[in-house]
């Protein structure tokens, strides 16, 4: 089986600079899933963590994610490996010991139980007068905005309103690690914003955390440091807006966004800047992620956000344009979108903000675009399953 590393990433860099293991708070080392997950393809791995930090597994079918979660709770037993927190090896320590919090995917909570009495519930065993216990369940349900809803019943409770209990549960007993599976999958864009303030700058502002996600939104909005497992296997680690900036793979790139992606072949490699002749004849510029040949085929990769765009010829617009004809531009409030075509079947995304000037710009007629070539990235084209 495949061993990884998970490690922690200069930000200024994006070298992989190992955490101090001495100054890890959780600590996974050599870790390996159960056999049925691991003839899934979720691989054997390592991952250090700072105490405080929110580190994010991302992963599109979310299953890998969630199995490493359940593992560090104690749920799911590993077939071998340690599992530290805090210099405490606890692996052979039941779930119920371990003191963490876990919110998972599925949040479930008793239809016709108070919610004050369901998060009270947490604190069963503790030596706690009456008003004492009330008192911090008053104190937790503010905490996370649901001061006003402890006598509500858990079938009345909202999406947000059942994570916020759940959360409020996992918070009261204030808890060595907080473990969360996909905490706004579902969610509304305004409950998504106020989840984001809850987790970051609420009760688990200080808390470690980790976060399965399917979702780019929950690692930019929640993440100190995301990875990208990718069939099972760590593709990279890194703060968000590198992994989004620097992608170090064609699936991670697509994982974390939208990507526009033109097929083609290396043509120049100097001071930097590499070349693609791409199928439809046209040469475009980029930096390459990864060490390609003069004449090998490769993939450019450039975000729909990174284009500019002009009603004019390719020439007035600057070195690098090119001639695109506009297909079709549809409006979306906070930006437009702009479908383009590079001839000989090569199509491009545009996305603008919505006060970017776009005058002159019509369906049906030439404009020129450009992208700085260090927005571009350049990865060699893999043989597809098909092929092999």
């Amino acid at each position: 089986m495949q061993s990884m590393t998970l490690s922690a990433q200069d930000p200024a860099s994006g070298v992989n600079a190992f955490v101090n293991e001495a100054a890890a708070f959780l600590d996974l080392r050599g870790l390996a899933p159960p056999d049925a997950l691991a003839a899934g393809g979720l691989a054997e791995f390592s991952l250090a963590t700072a105490r405080g930090e929110k580190l994010c597994l991302l992963a599109r079918d979310g299953e890998a994610a969630r199995a490493v979660l359940a593992m560090v709770a104690g749920n799911l037993r590993p077939a071998r490996g340690d599992i530290i927190v805090n210099g405490r090896r606890l692996q052979a320590t039941p779930a119920r010991r371990r003191g963490f919090g876990h919110l998972p995917a599925r949040i479930v909570l008793p239809r016709f139980r108070r919610l004050s009495a369901y998060v009270a519930a947490a604190l069963a065993g503790q030596p706690l007068s009456g008003a004492a216990r009330a008192a911090r369940v008053a104190r937790i349900l503010a905490l996370v905005g649901l001061a006003e809803c402890g006598a509500k019943r858990g079938h009345a409770l909202t999406p947000s309103e059942r994570f916020r209990a759940a959360l409020a549960h996992a918070m009261i007993v204030a808890p060595k690690l907080l473990l969360i599976a996909e905490p706004d999958e579902g969610f509304p864009e305004p409950e998504r914003q106020m989840l984001a303030t809850l987790l970051r700058g609420g009760p688990a502002a200080d808390l470690t955390t980790l976060i399965a996600a399917r979702t780019p939104a929950s690692v930019f909005a929640l993440a100190d440091r995301a990875l990208v497992l990718h069939e099972g296997r760590i593709a990279q680690i890194a703060p968000p807006q590198i992994l989004y900036d620097a992608p170090a793979s064609l699936a991670v790139a697509e994982a974390l966004g939208e990507a526009n992606v033109l097929s083609g072949v290396l043509v120049e490699n100097e001071d930097d800047i590499a070349r693609v002749r791409l199928e439809c004849g046209t040469i475009v510029s980029g930096s390459l992620a990864e060490s390609i040949t003069i004449g090998q085929r490769c993939l450019l990769m450039v975000r729909p956000e990174r284009i500019a765009v002009a009603a004019v010829a390719a020439e007035e617009l600057g070195e690098g344009a090119l001639s695109a004809m506009l297909c079709k531009m549809i409006p979306l409030g906070a930006q437009t979108r702009l479908f383009a075509s590079l001839g000989n079947g090569t199509d491009i995304i545009v996305t603008r903000p919505a006060s970017a000037a776009l005058r002159g710009l019509q369906p049906g007629r030439e404009m020129a675009i450009a992208w700085a070539a260090p927005h571009a990235r350049i990865y060699a084209a893999r043989p597809s399953a098909d092929a092999a």
